[in-house]
């Protein structure tokens, strides 16, 4: 007992008071009302820091294993959340809920949305299960984090609208189509990224909208993926795409011009930093089709595409264009940064004079036909040689050295073809 009332007085007995003291006072300051209300208005400037909007705090409750914060930007949209806590084993386990009911604030969409689930785990492996409606559609995912690293994401989309989110990459969009699929990726911590895309649109109605112009040719996929110092960090990918469009059309702002019709493409993306490899396949316009792009280095550098035995009136409309001819058609590109090829066959063809007159303005009768064109691709130019068989007429084309010249030799080819008037 005499140890005991003398132990204050002692070098180690100081230090276990000073301890137990700062242990007391940290606790009334973090688990207490009063602790609680000294905090807010610092954790009020952090989330408006963080948010990038002001942020008002209207309930902050932390004890010493459970904890409640709510809290609003100036517009009202939402956040509260409330669970426990244990920092023996430092885990947790919280139920969120998240509500936009304006655009601007914290709410970067146009439209509103809401959120909600559950968080829970630890530093080594934490998880975000979650539902929510957003862009008139709905949402279910399970996000994995590891050491705080996004490693795993796993998302269900139900009839998300597609011009809204046109709207987040400020890119012009008319259309009602609507985005169902999932999608299911992993690796993200490890920079070895691996899973499945599956992607449907429904479209009902759809407007072309003006192609708008990139003012930033500077971004390439080096760009995206490298770090502020121009650096990329090596990465593996191993991903397979299957991607159903009821119209085309809604790429137009990233193709650059007007599309239209069904597309359907399977696909993977394997490789690293040093090579990547995009394999797709297709059975737009009822063909065959397959396109290779080999990216060493992150920048393309060839590109194979062969279509065999494509519907020719639906290999026009997906170009949204109308076709001035019927038949089987074929193609094959293949593409490098300094030359190229390119091979179309047309068999069984027909001429359709009613488009020709309409929309070509020429006029001429119904003709079968057989063509075969060839064009060769280099920085001095292109050069075409073509063959036409017709019922009506046989004609040879070699070495014609614009595309303006092989149309017009083309056409004067053509009985009766003339520039309609």
């Amino acid at each position: 007992m005499k140890r005991l009332r003398t132990l204050h007085r002692t070098r180690y007995g100081k230090i276990i008071l000073f301890l137990f003291g700062t242990l007391f006072a940290l606790y009334l300051f973090l688990f207490t009302a009063f602790g609680n209300r000294l905090m807010t208005p610092t954790i009020e400037k952090s989330l408006s820091y963080s948010l990038g909007t002001p942020i008002s705090v209207q309930e902050f409750v932390l004890t010493r294993n459970r904890f409640h914060l709510l809290f609003q930007d100036q517009l009202g949209n939402t956040v509260s959340t409330q669970g426990g806590f244990s920092l023996l084993t430092l885990r947790m386990y919280a139920h969120y809920r998240i509500e936009g009911f304006q655009h601007g604030g914290f709410n970067p969409i146009s439209k509103s949305f809401k959120t909600e689930g559950s968080l829970s785990g630890g530093i080594a492996s934490f998880n975000i299960h979650g539902n929510g409606t957003i862009l008139d559609g709905s949402i279910i995912y399970k996000l994995e984090l590891h050491r705080f690293s996004l490693a795993t994401v796993d998302m269900a989309l139900n009839k998300i609208a597609y011009s809204p989110l046109m709207e987040l990459l400020h890119y012009p969009s008319n259309t009602d189509t609507t985005i169902t699929g999932t999608i299911a990726l992993n690796g993200f911590d490890r920079r070895d990224v691996g899973g499945k895309i599956y992607l449907t649109t429904h479209t009902k109605r759809f407007v072309p909208t003006p192609i708008t112009e990139d003012s930033n040719e500077s971004v390439t996929l080096k760009s995206l993926l490298a770090d502020p110092n121009g650096r990329v960090k090596p990465f593996c990918v191993d991903v397979e795409l299957n991607v159903s469009l009821e119209h085309a059309g809604i790429l137009e702002q990233f193709v650059g011009r007007a599309l239209g019709g069904k597309l359907h493409v399977k696909g993977t993306i394997k490789g690293d930093e040093k090579r990547l490899r995009l394999n797709c396949t297709s059975d737009v316009a009822r063909s065959d089709a397959t396109l290779l792009i080999e990216i060493p280095n992150l920048e393309p550098s060839s590109i194979i595409f062969d279509l065999k035995h494509a519907d020719a009136e639906q290999a026009f409309a997906l170009f949204a264009l109308p076709s001035p001819i019927k038949g089987e058609l074929s193609a094959y590109t293949k593409l490098n940064t300094t030359q190229g090829k390119l091979q179309i066959n047309v068999t069984k063809g027909l001429t359709v004079p009613e488009v020709f007159k309409e929309h070509y303005h020429i006029t001429q009768p119904l003709i079968r036909f057989n063509a075969t064109i060839n064009a060769d691709l280099s920085k001095k130019g292109v050069h075409y040689r073509a063959a036409v068989k017709s019922d009506l007429a046989r004609m040879e084309i070699d070495n014609t050295t614009t595309h303006d010249q092989m149309l017009r030799d083309l056409l004067q080819s053509i009985p009766n073809g003339s520039p309609h008037r």
